[in-house]
Formats: structure tokens, sequence, C-alpha cells
């Protein structure tokens, strides 16, 4: 009896922690985030089958009941409808391959007024860490009592059911405990994963993350015109009146940018003083004039007046369209940015700008 105890919690607490663990991994991934709920049912229900299978000629059938702990898992990682499909699942599997006696038949009735009670029970009352317990505790006491009935009380069976008991909160508690820590650890590790793909003084994405963000929108075939802005002479700024101050007009200037750009646009800080700014679905023309408007109110914020040295930028422009490879696109717009930083009044530059250019010269040679 006890190796048959072992066997079947073993089983589940695998099976329990593997798939809660995938899915906390990978739940960013779109399919996933959509069919989540789905998903998740159906594995734990496959998870519940297979321990059907392997413990059924031990136990007669009972104690595959206390599939429970897997349906409330389920209901924890993938809510209500996770519960539902799971519990469904596990019925089947007790009907197919169990032998039908009065005692299974009566388990599998109350296994489906659970899998119910447990579904509506749920909407209302979300499965968390913290009341998870009780749930446990109300299904677990019912289960025990429905099968201390069945047997009149018997003497026999109590010693079973309380050998069950033991082990199911033992199982229940170490399962709770270390998917706790899973969740902590994963959160951890998103956290250090967002902080590194940060950029600290603006809270922008940084150099890393704004590259994968531009190479993932030319994988996507997702039109954009790229800005490369630089804040003339900044540095001096830092010079002049320190780099606290600066960094304040640093974030300010950020901010200002920010709030500048259209909704369906990227920023991300490359540099000390630089950015890149991904206009998508945008033409050549309207980037331009997106150029100039970040520029004026640049120039003309109220901070910049506080300044004996006037802040302004210099952008380069190119067209994601020209190009396939991402190196290519961020060279053509750093040389047109050079271009801008050369002119006397306006600082903007697009990449078109300069092809005419040499068109024009290579047409008067």
């Amino acid at each position: 009896m006890f190796l048959e105890f072992i066997i079947n919690f073993s089983i589940l607490f695998c099976f329990t922690t593997i798939i809660h663990w995938s899915f906390i991994q990978h739940e960013d991934v779109p399919f996933i985030k959509k069919y989540k709920s789905v998903l998740i049912g159906l594995l734990f229900g496959v998870a519940a089958l297979t321990l059907t299978i392997i413990t059924a000629p031990f136990v007669d059938g009972i104690l595959i009941h206390n599939h429970n702990i897997l349906v409330l898992f389920s209901g924890l990682l993938g809510g209500p409808v996770s519960m539902f499909i799971s519990g469904m699942i596990i019925l089947i599997s007790r009907y197919a391959l169990c032998f039908i006696s009065t005692i299974s038949f009566i388990m599998m009735l109350n296994l489906f007024i659970i899998t119910i009670a447990l579904y509506y029970a749920a909407r209302r009352y979300p499965i968390t860490y913290h009341n998870i317990t009780y749930y446990f505790l109300v299904v677990t006491f019912e289960h025990i009592l429905l099968l201390l009935i069945y047997w009149r009380f018997s003497l026999e069976i109590i010693h079973y059911l309380l050998l069950l008991l033991i082990f199911s909160s033992i199982i229940f508690y170490l399962l709770r405990v270390i998917l706790l820590q899973l969740d902590h650890r994963n959160k951890q590790i998103k956290q250090i994963y967002v902080l590194n793909q940060m950029d600290l003084l603006t809270q922008l994405p940084n150099h890393v993350a704004t590259e994968q963000k531009l190479k993932w929108l030319m994988q996507s075939k997702i039109p954009f015109e790229l800005l490369h802005l630089d804040l003339r002479k900044f540095s001096t700024v830092n010079h002049q009146y320190g780099y606290e101050l600066g960094d304040e007009f640093f974030v300010k200037i950020a901010n200002i940018i920010q709030r500048q750009l259209p909704e369906e646009s990227f920023i991300g800080r490359i540099d000390s003083d630089e950015f890149y700014i991904a206009l998508l679905n945008t033409t050549p023309a309207e980037a331009i004039m997106q150029a100039y408007q970040i520029n004026e109110t640049i120039k003309n914020s109220a901070f910049n007046q506080d300044l004996t040295l006037q802040i302004t930028s210099a952008i380069g422009i190119c067209s994601s369209s020209n190009y396939v490879q991402l190196p290519q696109l961020l060279n053509t717009t750093y040389r047109a940015l050079r271009f801008a930083k050369n002119q006397t009044t306006t600082w903007i530059c697009h990449d078109n700008q300069l092809k005419n250019r040499q068109n024009k010269t290579h047409d008067e040679w």
C-alpha cells in the first residue's frame, strides 16, 4: 500500500511541476497566450490519464480519484476552463480504463459533480496560491466522506483513508511551495531580463533591445522609417552644468521626444546622446515632417530657455524598404545623420536626398 502511494504521488508531482514550469517559461508566446486555458487543461488531463493507466492495476480505482490535485493546479495555472477540460478527460479515462463497479461509478459521478462545482466556483473566486488550500481541503474531505459513507465507516477502510489524507496533504503542500518558488524565480528572471533590455536613465529600450526590435520589424516585413537622432553638443551641457543636471535635462528630452511620436512608433536609446526612432507604416515625406517637429519641439522646450547653450538635434532618416539586412539600414541611416550634422540650418537628412544628390552629380559628370 505504501509503495502504491509513493508511485502515484511521485508521478503526479513530476507531471505538475514540469507542466507548470513549461508554461510560465513560455507564457508570452502568442500561440500559448491565445490558447493557454485549453492547452493547460489538455496537458493536465493527459497527465491524469497517464497516471490512471499506471496506477489502476495497483489501487483498484480508488486512489486515482485523488487526481483532484491535478484539476486544482490546472485551475491555478489556466483558470476554470482548464479545470473543466482536465476534469472531463479524467472522467472519460476512468470510465474507459477502470473496471466498472458500484464504487467506481459513484466516484465517477462524484468527479463530474466536483468538476462542475469547481468550474463555477473558480469563475467567481479565481484560484490563487492564497485560496487553493481551501479548495483542496473541501474537495479532499468531500472525497473521504463519500468513501466513509459508502463503506459505512468501516475500521478497515479508515486507516486507508487516513493514509490517503496524509499523503495527499503532503504532496499538495510540496507542490504549492515548489510552484510558488518557481513563479517567484521566474519573475526574478524576467525582471533581470527587462533590466538588461532597458536604459536605466530614460526607462527606454537600450541598444541591444532596440536592435532586436528593429531586426524583428524587418524580418516581419513591417515597413518603417528609421530616424537616427543625435543631440548636438549635449556633452558640452554636461561639462558646463554638471552630469546630474545634464541627466535631468536628458530625461526631459527623452520624454518630449516620446510624447511627440505617433502611437505606432518605437524609440530606444542607443548611446549617451543618441536615439533610434522607428515610425511604422510611414512615408519618407511624413518621416521628414515628423523629424522637423521633433527638432522644433526640442529647440523651443521650456527647460531649453534656461541654458546659455541651446540644445538642438540632428536626424538622419532611412526607409527600411530599401534594405534587406539591418546593418545596411543602420549604416545608411548613420551616413544620413553625419550629412545632417554638417548642414547649417535644418540638421535633417533623408537617405533619398543623398541618393538624389549622387545621381545629380553623376549626371553632371
